[in-house]
């Protein structure tokens, strides 16, 4: 006992003894946070062929993989509408779930979902909103957060939407955005609508397409949007950058001009993470 004791006592010399703490509960959030969040992945995301493959037609549509949608909401010209404006995976629509559940853990049930009209987004906006249930803001889709400018004539409509079963607020949302647009004008818009949205509302959730997620967060990370660049590549560079339903948490940090500004804060989601996946911000 003697030999033990004394061998003990010679380590603890040479050794720093590390503080354990039990793991409690993640903090919640105070209600005046702002989250911004990517849509799900889409199907074309995981097979660029998927609309070829899926044999897309007016009256067909082959579900080949098990993360292929099980169904199409049906709309005019199908194979152009869906190669433009995809839908998300059967994966990505459990993830939204998750995301969800997490939302309602850390108490940031939204008082309402700001979407891009692209049809990934709202999907995930309506996965969110049906799983936490009434306590949920509705969802308010506004134009001016798409990037995805060259598709808004393919865009379902709220009277669509709301057909399809899906919660939309009929309030007149923002301006939409034209064809044509160039990249510094959408950078310019996004910004815009996000600063005039948050503006109006606390405890807000954004639900937008990739490069909308990328520009929102150059407000808050050093992201340097390629203006000089063209938007598919900038369009593409946000694919890689910002994952699937990645997100990031903004705090009420005020203004003496009674502007209401934004700043990141330590409270955020938790991530998720797949086997060779996460959905944490990956910068340069």
């Amino acid at each position: 006992m003697s030999d033990i004791t004394t061998k003990s006592t010679r380590q603890s010399e040479t050794v720093v003894g590390g503080e354990f703490k039990p793991l409690g509960p993640s903090p919640h959030y105070v209600g005046d946070e702002i989250i911004v969040m990517r849509c799900a992945e889409t199907i074309a995301e995981v097979f660029s062929d998927w609309a070829k493959r899926s044999k897309i037609d007016e009256n067909s549509y082959v579900p080949f993989d098990v993360n292929s949608p099980i169904e199409l909401p049906r709309r005019p010209t199908m194979l152009k509408a869906y190669t433009l404006d995809p839908p998300i995976t059967e994966t990505g629509k459990i993830a939204s779930k998750m995301m969800a559940r997490e939302l309602c853990d850390r108490r940031a049930v939204p008082s309402v979902i700001f979407c891009s009209p692209d049809f990934a987004s709202v999907e995930t906006a309506h996965l969110i909103h049906s799983y936490i249930g009434e306590k949920c803001g509705k969802i308010r889709i506004e134009p001016e957060l798409s990037t995805l400018h060259k598709a808004s004539h393919i865009f379902f409509d709220s009277e669509q939407l709301n057909t399809l079963g899906y919660d939309i607020d009929k309030k007149t949302p923002l301006a939409p955005v034209a064809e044509g647009v160039t990249l510094v004008d959408l950078v310019g818009r996004v910004k815009r609508a996000y600063y005039e949205l948050t503006s109006k509302v606390e405890n807000a959730l954004f639900v937008v397409d990739p490069l909308s997620m990328m520009i929102i967060s150059s407000l808050f990370y050093p992201v340097h949007i390629r203006v000089e660049s063209s938007l598919e590549l900038e369009r593409l560079r946000s694919h890689s950058q910002f994952p699937p339903l990645c997100n990031l948490t903004a705090y009420r940090a005020g203004g003496s001009d009674g502007v209401k500004m934004h700043d990141l804060t330590n409270t955020c989601l938790r991530p998720l993470t797949f086997s060779g996946f996460s959905n944490e911000i990956e910068l340069d």
